[in-house]
């Protein structure tokens, strides 16, 4: 009851469109300089969609095909819907993370990962997993913390879970539910685009 949908999807044309946003980004970064984020790397304003160019409308149009896949009426039919996304770019080196933050005002939200920055590693311990946290916060581990529910995904009721990032990977979780990013120690720049889809 009461399920939390997850989607994990890899854009099908990822090579190339990574291959034009990558170093957009990356020019776009050393153009505006550091942002005040304590650690978290650095985020764009949220105008990408203004220099994203056609690789930002190929991702837009896959997001809003999944957000309508995804969403119903209240008496299960079909959407289409004309969803209004708000985007930033995001680069984070080693040693920097994302905090657990939910976000209001969007139905979907989500990340997309342009370099995951692991080079092909598989090394575990350069971190950098996204996580999604329980959205009932801390109440299911609140009277017995050493116990969980036996049912799947019930042993990290009021904890995270974790998705190892992939080059191409799409994230879409709903807006209430905290996101962030583990702290990443790879030596390369992880390079994402942090998104919102509100409705229209």
């Amino acid at each position: 009851m009461f399920a939390t949908p997850v989607c994990v999807h890899f854009l099908p044309v990822a090579q190339e469109v990574n291959a034009e946003l990558r170093p957009l980004i990356l020019e776009k970064m050393a153009s505006v300089g550091a942002t005040d984020a304590h650690g978290q790397g650095w985020r764009s304003p949220p105008d990408f969609a203004s220099w994203g160019g056609g690789a930002a409308e190929t991702l837009f149009r896959v997001l809003r095909e999944q957000a309508d896949g995804l969403t119903a009426t209240r008496s299960g039919g079909r959407v289409n819907l004309e969803w209004k996304i708000t985007a930033v770019a995001a680069v984070r080196q080693k040693g920097e993370y994302s905090e657990l933050v939910a976000r209001p005002g969007a139905l979907w939200s989500g990340v997309y990962y342009v370099d995951d920055g692991y080079g092909k590693s598989d090394d575990e311990t350069l971190g950098g997993e996204c996580e999604l946290a329980d959205p009932r916060g801390a109440l299911p581990a609140m009277v017995a913390p050493h116990l969980a529910f036996r049912i799947p995904g019930g042993v990290t009721a009021g904890m995270v879970e974790t998705i190892r990032p992939q080059m191409g990977m799409i994230i879409l979780h709903p807006s209430w539910q905290p996101r962030g990013e583990r702290r990443y120690d790879a030596a390369n720049h992880r390079v994402t685009i942090e998104f919102d889809l509100a409705v229209p």
